[in-house]
């Protein structure tokens, strides 16, 4: 049996939701004609730091919808550190950023979509997919879909991105843990940390520790990002020891723990990020390569597809010719574009020296490249403060108990 859409989104994470949700505000016509497909079922664990910085209030507000309806912590201040010395900052409003568990911040997403009547087919695996005239038949473990057009929204081990970009662009690696929080320490417990010691030892990234609650435990999220966009430039050690180094600092055994790691494919301005018929989006298109965010981006590439299918279908033209460069000309494409730069620049001179000046003496500059540059690219959002969210409260009640 074969099912006929206009529309078929293959992953329901922020990207495939995204673009639903844009779709059903934007073409609803067209979202009724719309399907997504999700190989696991909602909801389903995901590896991710769950920070959700500014710009996600800003994408999901326009759209109506309050992020902070989802359980949450906020972290009031995020620590930008070299060896422990840095400065400290929050791009705008009252916090840093919010801080979720995945499973649940994309769950409470795929519940958004169904309220617009948009279909998702859970436990649908995708197989194969071939070009036939003028659709994209899609093989999937509960039948066959033959859609106009096709999101890959599947991140980046999905078939729909190896399809038309095989293994294109940098890959990053990440680590993560999730820890009892410290006794004490120079950080608050609602604070954030990413430390950027190891660069010299040709770490292309950072350790994070982020606050969390999981079923009502207050926990430390703590993990490393190595964003490997130097090629050239080697590691002294292996990305594991590294972290157990940094637990051994806070007195957790990584035996103790449960550890995690995946691949994230990471944007390039060279990166092919559509196909006749086919649109990329999401960790399928590339997260940011400076700091491995991905959930923001992800958003914004959702209404940057949904804006282009509805221009393709309005004029009968699935061709998706311009779509990469209207990404790579978007102001989340130039924010990608100056994280890319950013990236290269900080991660690829290992020298000590570089590091120290970086984060202990201008601090000045790195706070404001990162409320200017890397975060803002959707507008300014309104300030939220602790008590605007159903899962805020609760939390920050935890954080503050000794």
């Amino acid at each position: 049996m074969t099912t006929d859409v206009d529309v078929l989104i293959v992953g329901s994470g922020p990207a495939g939701c995204s673009t639903a949700l844009h779709l059903a505000k934007l073409a609803p016509a067209l979202a009724q004609r719309t399907v997504v497909l999700e190989k696991s079922a909602h909801p389903r664990h995901k590896l991710c730091g769950g920070g959700l910085v500014p710009d996600v209030d800003v994408v999901l507000g326009n759209l109506g919808l309050d992020p902070t309806e989802v359980p949450h912590v906020d972290a009031t201040w995020a620590h930008l550190n070299y060896n422990g010395q840095g400065t400290r900052t929050r791009p705008h409003g009252g916090i840093a950023f919010h801080v979720v568990r995945r499973r649940e911040f994309d769950h409470w997403l795929a519940s958004r979509v169904r309220d617009t009547g948009v279909q998702i087919h859970e436990h649908t695996e995708v197989q194969s997919l071939r070009r036939e005239s003028d659709h994209i038949v899609v093989e999937t473990s509960r039948g066959t879909f033959r859609a106009r057009a096709v999101v890959g929204a599947d991140g980046t081990k999905g078939m729909v991105r190896r399809t038309i970009a095989g293994d294109d662009g940098a890959m990053a690696r990440l680590l993560e843990v999730m820890i009892p929080p410290p006794p004490a320490g120079d950080v608050a417990p609602d604070e954030a940390v990413f430390e950027f010691r190891h660069i010299p030892q040709g770490v292309q990234g950072y350790f994070w520790s982020f606050p969390m609650v999981i079923e009502g435990r207050t926990m430390r999220n703590l993990g490393i990002y190595d964003s490997r966009v130097v090629d050239e430039a080697p590691l002294s050690g292996s990305l594991k020891r590294y972290l157990e180094d940094e637990l051994t600092r806070q007195g957790v055994r990584l035996a103790d723990c449960k550890l995690e790691g995946h691949p994230i494919h990471l944007y390039s301005r060279r990166s092919v990020l559509s196909a006749p018929h086919i649109l990329l989006a999401g960790d399928a298109a590339g997260a940011d390569p400076l700091l491995g965010e991905g959930i923001s981006p992800a958003l914004g590439y959702g209404d940057l597809a949904a804006r282009a299918l509805i221009d393709g279908f309005a004029r009968d033209d699935l061709q998706f010719r311009s779509y990469t460069r209207d990404v790579h000309a978007s102001s989340l494409g130039r924010s990608l574009r100056r994280r890319h730069f950013a990236a290269r620049l900080v991660y690829g001179t290992t020298r000590p020296l570089f590091q120290r000046l970086v984060w202990w003496h201008l601090r000045p500059f790195v706070r404001h490249f990162v409320r200017e540059y890397v975060f803002g690219w959707a507008g300014r959002p309104e300030p939220r403060r602790l008590t605007h969210g159903a899962g805020a409260s609760s939390s920050a009640a935890l954080l503050a108990q000794p």
